[in-house]
């Protein structure tokens, strides 16, 4: 088998899986042929990094000394062990990519040590309703053009598209009077990223509202 294909059908293996979930639950489907490819080699790179290092720390040799019988040539049979682990290595990889990518995690260690407060390249839709606060699995989403306010509680939604999606659950339809028009177990709403409107209504001080009380 030809060394270079060899070589980078091995890379781009396990970073296909990893990437591919990437686009799928984090990155989101956008981006150009490219970046894919990018994403892909690095991926497979990492996953075979992380592999060498695990086989370092449990005693057994990577096999990077049989990886190639001659100059132009390839042995997969020496090379089969590798290539098994990185496959499930590379979806474990991927899983907790996942993790600290929808839960920001170094972007939160950021904000810890006050190195910044921007909150990375995500919108702020994105990033508001990933929050692990309260305050955010409570929404009242506003349609202006229709006159309702849809109320309940987020199940899920989409991401990095023009149009939103969101999903209620628990969900209540008001009128323009404020009236309950129906109440309904789950909801799905679809609406133009520029024409949101959504408040979240949950605070833990009540002095918000005992203030709006005695002003009337």
């Amino acid at each position: 088998m030809d060394f270079v294909v060899a070589q980078l059908a091995l890379i781009f293996l396990p970073g296909f899986i990893w990437a591919n979930l990437d686009a799928k639950y984090v990155s989101g489907s956008k981006g150009t042929q490219y970046s894919l490819l990018l994403r892909t080699f690095l991926f497979g790179i990492t996953t075979y990094g992380i592999l060498f290092l695990l086989y370092g720390l449990t005693g057994y040799n990577f096999s990077y000394e049989g990886f190639a019988d001659g100059a132009n040539t390839f042995n997969v049979v020496a090379f089969i062990d590798e290539i098994l682990w990185s496959l499930p290595l590379a979806f474990i990889c991927a899983v907790v990519w996942m993790y600290f990518q929808n839960y920001r995690i170094f972007m939160r260690l950021l904000h810890w040590i006050g190195a910044t407060n921007r909150f990375g390249d995500q919108d702020v839709w994105s990033f508001t309703l990933n929050s692990e606060q309260p305050h955010v699995e409570y929404v009242n989403i506003r349609n202006v053009e229709l006159g309702f306010t849809y109320s309940g509680w987020v199940n899920s939604f989409s991401e990095h598209e023009e149009v939103r999606e969101i999903l209620l659950e628990d969900a209540y339809i008001y009128d323009n009077n404020g009236s309950e028009v129906q109440r309904v177990p789950h909801l799905y709403l679809s609406m133009d990223r520029k024409n949101l409107w959504i408040e979240f209504p949950y605070t833990e001080n009540e002095e918000f509202y005992d203030d709006d009380k005695n002003d009337e």
